[in-house]
């Protein structure tokens, strides 16, 4: 039907087209006039709020007569319509626009079963479909990314891809990139109710009169909502109804109502449901092992048994010694590998057990906060770093963002690496004292427990039981978002492609971490379907605003355990404890182990966490480095050194031919074994090793092998000749090489290859934000990483660190496929290369 100036209908003629009708009752060949029973179609809410106040529009100017735009028509849910009493058809246009107006206000049921979204295909006002000079594209046709092509382009692609790099400039991403998310299926509420088998109902509620079956609250609605969407996985929509009014109000009104026409009057209708939708992201709660249920449980039966253990073994020693012996030959060696190795390897086992659960909270705490509702500030998620940072910083700076899981951890962590071995070392104690024992050498010697030190390391397996309690409490009632770990830039990059978010980081190529973070910090974000969004539906307050005013980012682009003022006082350290060691053993300063023989554990653990930092900073720069030499094969995208669990890094380095991680890797599993080593050896007394070998040499017997020279106890303490060398050869051998590994470190790792540390989400966004092959990454969201490694390694294609061209035609900074246009070097500024003036000479 077409629309004429005089709010009539008359019929088609001639071959329908695509009329924009969402019923095709507005197709029935029926008028006001014609029509027997006086039916007439309604029109669409669309032309009644354009013609709705304003004046009549001429019929031959507005609405030709070979016009085919028609009105849609929007029927009620059940399909039916509304007979209205006809109206005086007079000429006077008072009349005619009053009556337009009070049919304007009827309510116009929509049909939920039929797509809206098809609207979108309609023709234009005044065209047909037959003007159309071309065939859609199916949206299942794959993108051609024209600058993959190395032949010539010809002037045409030459003007496509100008106009692309003119979109890409002007703030619109091409190629598939951001084409957001829509729903997969749409769902009634009172459907969603319906299926779900039991309906949650509170105890006051059970003694209320039952509701009709619908909605319930809209909180339980929207945990159905959710329900199933984690259960589809995939993004739903859900269509939430409010219950209809008992009573229409509006049939209590006479006839007589100012302002409406008396043969105008308004009917009764039938009790309409107002009707809002509201999506739903599936939320996946992938966890790596150390963090799940089954592994959390593990540690806090461990650290309880422990506590009790140690509790037994503190009563047994108070009723009896746990050994007796006058020389270290009476010591069988079972017992000896017991008492002096034992303890300190369960200890050391279980600081490295509670290690693997920390770094994956500290990880992965950045994709909790982002799955969370509404989202989270910058500062809190894509720009929160706390792989680097200090271990004693850390729980603080995460009690300042909230972050408890992060916090727990940490402290935790803390106690079980570094307090739970020197307590358990310190525990242990050999009687008499140590002069006492040079007087005496073949006086009996106990081994007891130390009853401040025993209670000491009960109360802290306790409180580490309760800390693992929480975090238990604090992993398992929320959802990390994930459905795979998110490993290396691809990973990063294939979640980053669906939405707009690489438009925040314009311009942010080689900016500071200081800069980034007073760019974003007025800005959410959020994981959506395994996606990174912005959540500009919630605003941010002046209270969040405010609160983080520093980053607390490095601003230097090297990690300080890598550059000269860290990584040489850590060499020196290690020498100096190397020196250390001989000097208590075989001088009067061993009286300071005697009496405080936990200050060497101390010193050991001290090593043992800065070598941790120097291994996290070589496991977060490595495929930068290797992308920094250019041509990098595509499994340098996917690779991740920082998801790879403790020792297990070094195995893979020597599979991937990656030395420097390899032998940094390597020796974190040494440094472990050098806190065992050196507790054993804080209570020997080396003055009597020193007296064996001289009476050997003095005697001139030629072999230290004979008379069993090797089997010889020291008098004063519990280890043999053989026993005390082995231990005192494995400690000076670990921290050679520690010394070495952290020299060849300093030397091939020092000078800066980076704008700055790919330490946070935004860090490594900013890289890439305007790379070229993120249209590899289009459709990756919910790949995992050997899917993705697969993927990059079919194309073929090779990847760099350096300058290239991007998508939007200029210079840029960071990770992209090859050939680039120029190397990184720190400091130069390759776009501004043809202005030598703006370069300090000192770069040159």
């Amino acid at each position: 039907m077409a629309y004429r100036s005089q709010f009539k209908l008359t019929p088609q003629t001639g071959r329908r087209q695509l009329n924009h009708k969402v019923s095709d009752l507005s197709d029935s060949p029926y008028n006001d006039d014609t029509s027997p029973s006086k039916i007439r179609g309604r029109e669409s809410l669309v032309s009644l709020q354009s013609s709705y106040g304003s004046p009549r529009p001429d019929s031959e100017a507005a609405y030709g007569p070979e016009s085919s735009w028609s009105v849609p028509f929007a029927g009620s849910a059940g399909g039916r319509y509304q007979p209205i009493s006809p109206f005086n058809h007079s000429t006077s246009t008072f009349k005619n626009f009053k009556s337009f107006r009070a049919r304007a206000h009827d309510t116009i049921h929509e049909d939920e079963s039929i797509d809206i979204s098809l609207l979108g295909a309609a023709v234009l006002p005044g065209r047909s479909a037959a003007a159309t000079s071309y065939e859609p594209v199916s949206a299942d046709e794959p993108a051609v990314d024209l600058t993959s092509f190395s032949g010539p382009l010809a002037g045409q692609d030459q003007e496509f891809l100008q106009s692309l790099q003119a979109q890409e400039a002007g703030g619109k991403l091409t190629g598939g990139l951001g084409e957001g998310m829509s729903p997969k299926a749409t769902i009634k509420g009172q459907q969603l109710v319906a299926s779900s088998q039991t309906v949650k109902r509170s105890f006051t509620r059970s003694f209320s009169r039952r509701r009709t079956a619908g909605l319930n609250s809209s909180a339980e609605l929207k945990e159905l909502g959710q329900s199933e969407a984690n259960r589809r996985g995939e993004v739903i929509e859900v269509i939430i109804e409010e219950e209809p009014a008992d009573v229409d109000i509006s049939s209590m009104i006479g006839l007589s109502v100012v302002g409406l026409h008396p043969n105008r009057a308004r009917h009764s209708q039938l009790p309409t449901q107002a009707g809002k939708t509201e999506v739903f992201y599936p939320k996946p709660n992938w966890k790596p092992f150390p963090m799940r249920w089954s592994y959390l449980t593990g540690l806090i039966l461990l650290s309880v048994g422990l506590a009790i253990g140690q509790e037994i073994l503190y009563q047994k020693s108070v009723s009896e010694p746990l050994i007796r012996f006058q020389r270290a030959t009476d010591i069988g060696p079972g017992y000896y590998f017991i008492f002096k190795f034992v303890p300190t390897i369960i200890t050391v086992t279980y600081g490295v057990l509670w290690q693997n659960t920390d770094f994956e909270v500290k990880r992965l705490e950045a994709f909790y906060q982002l799955s969370k509702e509404g989202g989270a500030l910058a500062a809190e998620s894509i720009n929160v770093d706390y792989t680097t940072l200090f271990h004693f910083i850390r729980p603080f700076r995460a009690l300042q963002r909230r972050h408890y899981a992060v916090a727990i951890s940490s402290v935790a962590t803390l106690l079980a690496v570094s307090l739970v071995p020197t307590l358990g070392a310190a525990a242990l104690v050999l009687k008499p004292d140590q002069a006492a024992r040079l007087l005496h050498p073949d006086a009996e010697k106990t081994i007891t427990i130390n009853a401040t030190l025993s209670r000491l390391l009960t109360m802290t397996f306790f409180v580490i039981a309760v800390l693992g309690c929480v975090l238990f409490y604090q992993l398992n009632t929320r959802r990390s978002g994930l459905l795979s770990d998110v490993k290396g830039i691809a990973g990063l990059a294939s979640m980053a492609v669906v939405s707009h978010i690489m438009m925040d980081f314009k311009d942010m190529d080689v900016a500071k971490p200081h800069d980034i973070h007073y760019k974003l910090k007025n800005r959410r974000y959020a994981l959506r379907n395994s996606s990174l969004v912005p959540e500009d539906a919630t605003p941010v307050s002046l209270l969040e605003s405010g609160r983080y005013k520093d980053a607390h980012l490095p601003e230097n682009p090297h990690p300080l355990i890598l550059r000269a003022e860290g990584c040489i006082p850590f060499i020196i350290g290690i020498l100096l404890f190397l020196g250390f060691v001989p000097v208590f053993l075989f001088t009067p300063a061993g009286v300071l182990t005697d009496k405080a023989p936990w200050v060497v554990t101390a010193l050991a653990v001290c090593i043992k966490l800065t070598w941790g930092s120097l291994e996290t900073a070589i496991r977060m720069m490595e495929p930068y480095y290797i992308l920094s030499k250019r041509h990098a094969p595509a499994k340098t995208l996917a690779l991740d050194y920082t998801a790879i669990p403790f020792a297990v890094v070094a195995v893979r380095a020597l599979f991937n031919r990656h030395w420097m991680v390899f032998l940094v890797g390597w020796g974190t599993v040494m440094v472990e074994a050098l806190t065992i080593f050196v507790t054993s050896l804080a209570t020997v007394e080396g003055k009597d090793f020193l007296d064996i070998v001289s009476s050997e040499v003095l005697d001139n017997r030629g072999s230290f092998n004979e008379d069993g020279f090797l089997d010889k106890g020291l008098g004063s303490g519990s280890e043999t000749v053989l026993s005390f060398t082995i231990t005192l050869a494995l400690t000076v051998l670990i921290l050679v090489y520690l010394c070495v590994v952290a020299t060849v470190v300093f030397v091939r790792r020092r000078h800066p290859f980076l704008p700055r540390q790919p330490n946070t989400i935004a860090s490594v966004l900013a890289f890439v934000h305007q790379s070229k092959m993120l249209y590899d990454f289009v459709g990756t969201a919910k790949f995992t990483n050997a899917q993705m490694r697969e993927r990059l390694e079919s194309i073929g294609k090779t990847y760099g660190l350096g300058w290239f061209e991007g998508r939007d035609g200029q210079t840029h900074c960071g990770v992209d496929e090859e050939e680039l246009t120029g190397n990184y070097k720190h400091g130069i500024d390759y776009s501004q290369g043809n202005k030598p003036w703006l370069t300090e000479w000192q770069l040159f």
